[in-house]
């Protein structure tokens, strides 16, 4: 942990130290994010104009938007509130004001300011240098619509200045999990998990979520709905009665979207004479003279596939057949 706050000042030392040293200068991002109830630092550097002589004492001041003190050298001079959660990381007289703000709670956002008071020399308010600090929300993306079977990503990322306590991922689908942790710019980080799975069907309408651990147990989460889309599957339940002469099918399909239904009896093609619909199964019933036909040809298609199956219509006397798929056929 020492390596890596000693990496993060030198980081803070190369990319923020402005190099004029001849006026009241300070470099701090105008804004930082981290995860609520972990912390967040605020790298920053201050500059101020030669005293000619040495310098000996430095007391450094951290305001919020009210003036009000919520990080001071001398912590009985911070406010309750702050006093326990608020501490300066870096060496004032190497003129690095850098701030850690423990417990990120939403009303620390700020915008915050940096004081500089120099013992025997002059005092500065760098009230032109304000950084917003926010609690960050994790983002996770998919596709809108995914077909079953195939490859799917999913990307769950979150920002945060916390290099040393990293987030850990878990998702609700199994799949191939990838990790990472890349450092961006004025003390923020990005950690991103990547899944790689294949939706079928029972994925349709469910949720994908991401659960993102972070210091001390604290965990957030994020979700999608999935949507799966899927060809037809004709269920062999689907049958048809007859009685007095007049048949009666119920053809039932499985589909995302819900798919067109039709019947062939003989040479006709015929539209069912009453649809049900419940989520991704439709029942479409067809009711009519059964003639001296033995079968009805049940049909669905959708824009991913398609499927069809025979039902046989039963003859007082002789056995039922029941149903024949006729997709070996096609």
């Amino acid at each position: 942990m020492i390596l890596q706050w000693s990496l993060f000042f030198m980081y803070i030392y190369i990319k923020v130290t402005p190099t004029e040293a001849s006026s009241w200068t300070a470099a701090v991002p105008s804004s930082v994010k981290g995860l609520l109830g972990s912390y967040v630092v605020i790298p920053c550097s201050y500059n101020y104009p030669d005293p000619k002589t040495s310098t000996t004492g430095f007391t450094g001041i951290w305001y919020n938007d009210n003036n009000q003190v919520i990080c001071h050298s001398d912590k009985s001079q911070t406010l309750d509130q702050f006093r326990s959660r608020t501490k300066l990381l870096g060496d004032l007289s190497k003129k690095n004001c850098s701030l850690m703000i423990e417990d990120l709670q939403q009303s620390d956002g700020g915008p915050l300011y940096f004081r500089i008071e120099i013992k025997g020399y002059d005092q500065y308010s760098y009230k032109n240098n304000k950084v917003s600090v926010s609690v960050s929300q994790p983002d996770l993306s998919v596709q809108e619509e995914v077909k079953e079977g195939e490859n799917v990503s999913a990307s769950c990322s979150v920002f945060h200045s916390c290099p040393t306590y990293p987030p850990s991922f878990i998702w609700s689908h199994s799949g191939e999990q990838h990790d990472q942790t890349q450092q961006l710019h004025e003390g923020q980080w990005k950690s991103t998990s990547t899944l790689t799975f294949h939706p079928n069907r029972s994925d349709h309408n469910k949720t994908l979520k991401c659960k993102i651990t972070y210091h001390r147990g604290l965990y957030v989460e994020t979700s999608k709905i999935l949507q799966v889309k899927y060809a037809p599957d004709i269920k062999t339940s689907s049958k048809c009665s007859s009685e007095d002469g007049v048949v009666k099918c119920e053809c039932i399909v499985e589909s995302e979207p819900p798919s067109m239904v039709y019947f062939i009896l003989g040479d006709r093609v015929m539209q069912s004479s009453k649809a049900e619909k419940n989520g991704s199964v439709t029942i479409e019933t067809l009711q009519t003279d059964s003639g001296s036909f033995s079968f009805v040809h049940c049909l669905a298609n959708n824009r991913l596939g398609y499927d069809n199956i025979l039902l046989s219509i039963p003859v007082k006397g002789k056995k039922d057949l029941g149903w024949i798929d006729l997709s070996i056929f096609i």
